[in-house]
């Protein structure tokens, strides 16, 4: 056989593993990293952004012998005011709740940020049965 021993490859001076990768595919000077500027979304955005998918989401819903698509939400609430009308007193708190806010959102875009908000002290109160009570009694004295 020949005296000739196999020569082993040349190997660069950088070493290539985890972390480390060959010097053809690693960025260029002056190049950066995410060249066309698209921020990845977080969990929050695709649970946010899958929400807001399902919330507008059309439902066929049956009343009576109609046949109507509607989004998804507009039957959730049309639910809870039904539950609210059936006398289903969580129910009827939410409701009431809902109605105040918006009118407390509409009241302050009127006014422009100025309006008092003395309907909910720190955000998370829950109505009273006195304060439905009354709110009911002064609703049905109104249409009369």
């Amino acid at each position: 056989m020949s005296a000739k021993k196999k020569e082993a490859p040349v190997q660069d001076s950088t070493p290539v593993g985890y972390g480390k990768p060959p010097v053809h595919s690693r960025f260029r000077k002056g190049k950066s990293g995410n060249p066309t500027g698209k921020r990845k979304h977080g969990e929050a955005d695709r649970a946010e952004a899958l929400i807001r998918q399902e919330v507008h989401r059309l439902l066929t819903v049956r009343e009576g012998e109609a046949v109507t698509k509607m989004p998804a939400l507009q039957a959730v609430i049309r639910s809870q005011i039904a539950c609210a009308v059936k006398g289903n007193v969580a129910a009827q708190r939410a409701v009431v709740k809902l109605l105040q806010d918006r009118e407390a959102e509409a009241r302050a875009r009127r006014t422009e940020g100025t309006a008092n908000k003395k309907l909910s002290k720190d955000g998370n109160d829950i109505i009273t049965d006195e304060e439905l009570m009354d709110i009911l009694s002064a609703a049905r004295n109104d249409k009369s």
